[in-house]
């Protein structure tokens, strides 16, 4: 078939073409015409590329302000978790905490993150119980935090004692940690010194831990870490695996050293004291830490983590600001001055030179007059709780919690009054609110399955039931006194039931009575015979009187249970002149001066009634709660001298922020200490961090807003001393006998974990 004419001219139109040669510049501009838009997207590829590699470079200056601009903004705060959720049930774990990975630990042996419980962690060694789950619960408390908030390496379980500004948190290698708040990841470093492995988190736009409408940025740090999941730059939400834990770094056991700085602090994570500065103090790093070296910088740069968290765990997300985060500038990347900047590491045991700057705070000179709150501190009633100390397991008891002083007629249709039990068991009912009290009481039942102690508190109240799964009987009796009476003088006797180990019993059961008479001396007993129901807890009370000075001995006995006393022999002379039994301070004043913590004056006496000065108030708080007195070095007041007897407390003092000056650079230190001042060295020197969030006045005349106020209601809170009408009157002195009452009742609790003063 002939081709096509058409189909030949094109043929000889494209031969033409071939034969044409083209010059070089026309095939670059063919090339170019036809791809033009692929050389454009490769070069703007290429400057990306070469950006990106710039940044990264000078991360140190730049690389934050260029990476919060492409990344994901994080979410506002929507409140906080815990940094890890299960550690092992330390009481039952027999593992190895070095060597043991957190994945090989069986499910039954790990148990919830125990509460950061200052008063748990502080419970006498020598007081727990094996066997005890109450106990059990303290142990592993205690155990999961080794070193506390401004605590030592001493273990004692002190805040304020020492100048280590994080949470140490123990767990086993490989335990998840999660981020505590959205926010974004600023730094992570695998260093092998100082911190090792570890994570910075920025959080902006969050509540601050003294006033949840304060907005402002704070900074988490996870150090001592193995293994890190996230990357400089990522945005994080709340309860986000950042990593696992680990022993890198300065570190002697496998830990989470927990701990949130402050925007003002020069770097993160922050330390508050260089190796210079301990040097030039002449100490070791550990010495450093528990001389508590750079305690203001800890406290003005960083807060305590576990009550940060623990204080937004239930946040609602209605205190949200409507504005942004802000990440899309610099204002809070990482500092130019910061020591990574200079290819330095900032570690626990090599940081740079801070200089240490105190924060003004007036003392009291005016104390302002309070005003009735809308709404009342429930916290701080005081009831009657009636109903039985022990029981059988599986044996509900009934309780009466009634109020005889009209505090519910103040509570308003929302308030409620919170009934909450430690320990072993449960309550049929846990909160109330004023309809619920009929005549001025409420009844709840309380069980358990398991036996150990059930403390029940409402309100300031407390109440304890002894659960038990068998009755043990009394095999003797352990007569207890101080050793001493006075003649004429009331002396109480205490006898305590014994099982057949010589181990104190709570339930008596015997037949009959037992006797109560004198082996040796002469003396009278009220009651002179005892029966099942005197015992309480397995202890009852006898008050002897004697009018001879010769040593007596006090024999109980029912038959074969027989118990008798060491010699009780007459004091010499009365404790003090001004201070007999009937003194309302005179348990606290004895226990004291044999303490060593109080003496009296030359004539005799001890002067309950005169009002103490600053540095005696101070000197013997210091005293009591065992917080040694550095070195005097230069006091900073025109009225204070540096040989004075009082200048080291004093030092010691001041580096702590227990206490300050004036603002005319005065200390007054033989002023009279009036209330306000003096709880605040009480509660500080005691290791007692108080919360500042308050719902009401905690007395009549006391302004929740007032800067003592916390500390009032700690007062109130642990009937540390008594005040009428609900009057604290901080403004007035005070006197010897308050100082020594106030102290007895601060160590009592202490000693004997307890919410409130009750004997």
């Amino acid at each position: 078939m002939p081709k096509s004419k058409k189909t030949f001219e094109i043929k000889k139109i494209n031969k033409r073409k071939k034969a044409r040669k083209p010059s070089l510049l026309r095939v670059v501009k063919h090339w170019i015409n036809q791809y033009e838009s692929i050389f454009r997207h490769a070069a703007l590829t290429i400057l990306v590329i070469l950006a990106t590699l710039f940044v990264y470079y000078f991360q140190g200056t730049g690389g934050y302000l260029f990476k919060a601009s492409v990344l994901e903004t994080p979410a506002p705060f929507t409140g906080t978790v815990y940094p890890v959720d299960k550690v092992p049930d330390w009481t039952n774990w027999n593992g190895d905490n070095h060597t043991t990975a957190y994945s090989s630990i069986s499910a039954n042996l790990l148990v919830a993150l125990p509460g950061y419980d200052l008063q748990q962690m502080q419970f006498p060694n020598s007081n727990l119980q094996w066997g005890n789950s109450a106990h059990d619960g303290i142990r592993n408390t205690k155990i999961t935090y080794p070193v506390v908030y401004l605590g030592n390496y001493q273990l004692d379980h002190r805040e304020s004692a020492g100048s280590h500004l994080a949470v140490d948190i123990k767990m086993p290698v490989g335990t998840p940690i999660k981020a505590i708040a959205n926010g974004r990841v600023t730094k992570t470093s695998m260093q092998e010194s100082g911190f090792g492995h570890h994570v910075v988190i920025e959080h902006r736009n969050v509540p601050d831990v003294n006033d949840s409408s304060n907005k402002v940025t704070l900074h988490s740090a996870f150090n001592h870490m193995d293994q890190i999941y996230v990357s400089e730059g990522q945005a994080v939400t709340k309860g986000e695996v950042i990593g696992t834990s680990g022993n890198s770094g300065t570190s002697t056991t496998p830990h989470l050293h927990f701990q949130i700085d402050r925007d003002s602090a020069p770097w993160h994570p922050y330390w508050a004291f260089s190796w210079s500065d301990s040097q030039a103090a002449g100490m070791s790093f550990f010495e450093a830490v528990n001389a508590g070296l750079g305690m203001n910088n800890a406290r003005q740069n960083t807060i305590n983590p576990m009550l940060y968290v623990s204080k937004y765990l239930d946040y609602t997300g209605s205190n949200v600001s409507s504005g942004t985060n802000d990440y899309s500038d610099n204002s809070s990347g990482i500092p130019d001055n910061n020591p990574e900047s200079n290819g330095e590491e900032n570690t626990e045991e090599n940081t740079p030179n801070v200089t240490e700057t105190p924060v003004a705070e007036n003392p009291v000179e005016t104390i302002p007059v309070g005003s009735e709150s809308k709404s009342v501190d429930t916290s701080l009633f005081a009831f009657d709780i009636i109903g039985e100390s022990i029981s059988m397991v599986n044996n509900g008891v009934a309780l009466t919690i009634t109020d005889n002083s009209g505090q519910v007629a103040r509570m308003n249709n929302d308030d409620e009054v919170r009934v909450e039990i430690y320990g072993v068991g449960r309550l049929s009912k846990k909160s109330f609110r004023q309809m619920d009290f009929k005549n001025g009481s409420i009844q709840l039942i309380a069980n358990s399955s398991e036996k150990g102690t059930a403390r029940v508190e409402a309100g300031k109240s407390v109440h304890e039931i002894t659960f038990i799964d068998q009755i043990q009987p009394i095999s003797s009796l352990r007569v207890d006194s101080d050793g001493k009476f006075q003649k004429g003088q009331v002396e109480v006797i205490e006898l305590v039931a014994l099982d057949q180990n010589g181990t104190p019993t709570p339930v008596v059961n015997f037949a009959g009575t037992i006797e109560i008479t004198a082996k040796e001396g002469q003396a009278t007993f009220t009651p002179d015979r005892l029966a099942t129901n005197d015992f309480k807890n397995g202890v009852a009370e006898v008050r002897m009187v004697t009018l001879s000075q010769e040593p007596v001995v006090v024999r109980a006995q029912n038959g074969a249970i027989v118990g008798e006393s060491d010699g009780i022999v007459v004091e010499a002379k009365q404790q003090f002149t001004d201070v007999g039994k009937a003194h309302p301070n005179y348990e606290a004043i004895k226990y004291l001066q044999a303490q060593g913590i109080i003496g009296g004056y030359n004539d005799g006496s001890f002067k309950p009634g005169n009002t103490v000065n600053r540095v005696e108030a101070l000197k013997m708080l210091m005293t009591a709660f065992d917080m040694e007195a550095g070195p005097a070095g230069p006091l900073p007041f025109t009225d204070t001298s540096n040989s004075a007897w009082y200048a080291g407390a004093l030092a010691t003092a001041l580096q702590r922020e227990i206490v300050k000056g004036y603002d005319d650079n005065t200390f007054r230190p033989s002023g009279i200490v009036n209330k306000a001042e003096y709880l605040k060295m009480l509660f500080l020197t005691g290791g007692i961090t108080p919360n500042t969030d308050l719902a009401a006045n905690p007395y009549s005349d006391v302004p929740k807003d007032a800067w003592y106020a916390p500390y009032a209601y700690l007062m109130n809170k642990m009937n540390l001393l008594s005040v009428a009408n609900n009057r604290l009157a901080a403004g007035s002195g005070m006197t010897r006998g308050d100082v020594a009452e106030t102290i007895y009742r601060l160590k009592y609790i202490q000693d004997n974990n307890m919410v409130t003063y009750s004997r």
